[in-house]
């Protein structure tokens, strides 16, 4: 998950840092000193969470807002302000949250309750080269031949797309819940039922060999990311 902070001021970015590094563990977290400098280098699908401050130099978070969401309609986006003037306004541009600074602890874990990123997560996709478009959580896994990616999906389907194993690794890299447990093969840990030996069992009854050489890193990788999701209530 890649989560933007835009904020002039440096110890606000920090304090938010810290939290996120808390709360939200496996986030990659990018920092702009202005609208300006976010909007720069932006896309549509970037980031699942985007931290706004509200009162910047010349453009306002609510200005940065509008620009976003003309282009993404999905991505969280949270205003951080001082004060409530800007509150109604951060919402009819399309925000999901108000966070009123200082921003503590309690403050923050509450907006990420209701801003439900977990369920963005579920939804959250990406281009392929050729432009088609996927639902990552919906990858079961991916199998690499002859420059050729197939991708076994949940629903039942499987894409094609040709690209490098190591191009689509690339891709799929700010996603902590992909492994490559053999080469040529990518799995969603999320999509692995039981580990036997030297295979993965995945959900649709598929068996993927682990490589001898990764063997340990596998059934470690995959106990933690099973570890994890108890911890959090079996979410996601």
């Amino acid at each position: 998950m890649k989560v933007a902070i835009v904020d002039d001021r440096a110890e606000e970015t920090l304090r938010l840092i810290k939290m996120i590094e808390k709360m939200l563990p496996h986030a990659k977290v990018s920092t702009f000193p202005s609208g300006e400098a976010f909007l720069e280098t932006w896309k549509s699908g970037d980031y699942a969470l985007i931290l706004l401050d509200i009162f910047m130099d010349a453009l306002l978070g609510t200005d940065v807002a509008r620009q976003i969401r003309a282009n993404d309609p999905d991505v969280r986006l949270v205003f951080c302000s001082t004060s409530n003037e800007f509150a109604c306004e951060s919402y009819e541009v399309g925000a999901n949250y108000y966070l009123h600074k200082p921003v503590t602890e309690e403050s923050f874990r509450r907006m990420l309750d209701m801003i439900k990123l977990a369920q963005y997560e579920m939804h959250r996709f990406i281009h392929l080269p050729d432009g088609k478009r996927i639902v990552l959580r919906n990858i079961i896994y991916s199998e690499y031949y002859n420059h050729l990616i197939t991708i076994v999906q949940k629903n039942g389907e499987c894409i094609h797309t040709r690209m490098s194993q190591t191009e689509w690794e690339n891709l799929l890299s700010e996603f902590p819940y992909f492994y490559s447990c053999s080469k040529g093969i990518l799995v969603n840990l999320y999509e692995i039922t039981k580990q036997e030996d030297t295979m993965f069992l995945m959900s649709d009854g598929t068996h993927l060999p682990i490589s001898r050489r990764k063997s340990k890193e596998a059934i470690d990788k995959f106990s933690k990311f099973r570890f994890d999701k108890m911890r959090k209530g079996g979410i996601g």
